[in-house]
């Protein structure tokens, strides 16, 4: 699990710096102030993966179990955070999409190769 989380924090930085610096050098007409939010809730994912994984461990249940439950949980979130910021927010939405999406996708990549790792291990 420390790999997973150094891994993800690493990602997660690498993500962020990129972000940040496409959209204020390349297009910084699509920079929106509320940008920090995204790498914010994939930081609150890392802490909900922890907990669910230790919750996980406690009732015995199999890894696949916490994967599942993981991944069920992220879309969710995932998607209520779009759309309370669609609804209320309202500005560059394209470019938030978009910025959220790369971090998903990269993110996900990531958290899977690593279980995937660690269910061969084990």
């Amino acid at each position: 699990m420390k790999k997973l989380i150094i891994t993800y924090l690493i990602a997660l930085s690498v993500l962020t710096i990129g972000s940040v610096l496409a959209l204020r050098t390349v297009w910084p007409e699509q920079y929106t102030s509320l940008l920090f939010i995204i790498p914010l809730f994939f930081g609150v994912m890392l802490g909900v993966m922890a907990w669910l994984k230790r919750t996980n461990e406690k009732k015995g249940r199999d890894r696949s179990i916490f994967f599942l439950t993981y991944r069920v949980v992220k879309i969710l979130l995932a998607i209520v955070l779009l759309l309370v910021y669609f609804a209320f927010v309202g500005e560059q939405l394209l470019a938030f999409a978009v910025v959220f999406m790369i971090y998903y996708l990269c993110l996900s990549a990531i958290e899977t190769i690593l279980f995937m790792k660690g269910e061969k291990k084990s």
